[in-house]
């Protein structure tokens, strides 16, 4: 079994589709009034749903509050680092015990985390605090 998809909550439609094709090269394969299919070249998908009456979620709620995403080469995540810095000027990029993140936030607040290796390149052997 594997994730194949999320489902994004969004203020602005638009905004957003802009944000996710940009920075991770994603393709819009649907798009609706108020919703869009992203598609990543491995397969993934994004659902973004445009509700602009929506609130911020309080970082204690319960369910899925991040997604991580892992880059497939050291290259690749510099080239997202640069990418989400046009969006997010205080994307933060910082290595520790051995993994590479770039860490920033999508027009909407949300947090966007990206590692190098990936887990399957590199298997943890702890979970960082950040995860607490």
């Amino acid at each position: 079994m594997a994730v194949a998809s999320a489902l994004i909550r969004v203020r602005e439609l638009d905004r957003s589709i802009d944000f996710y094709c940009s920075v991770f090269e994603f393709t819009v394969s649907i798009r609706e009034q108020d919703a869009a299919l992203l598609l990543a070249r491995n397969g993934f998908q994004i659902y973004l749903h445009a509700d602009p009456l929506s609130v911020e979620r309080p970082i204690t709620a319960l369910g899925v509050s991040e997604i991580m995403w892992s880059a497939q080469r050291a290259q690749s995540l510099n080239e997202i680092g640069v990418r989400l810095r046009k969006h997010y000027p205080a994307t933060y990029i910082h290595t520790a015990d051995e993994i590479s993140y770039v860490d920033g936030c999508d027009p909407d607040g949300n947090r966007v985390l990206v590692a190098y290796p990936s887990p399957l390149q590199l298997p943890r052997s702890v979970i960082a605090h950040r995860f607490r």
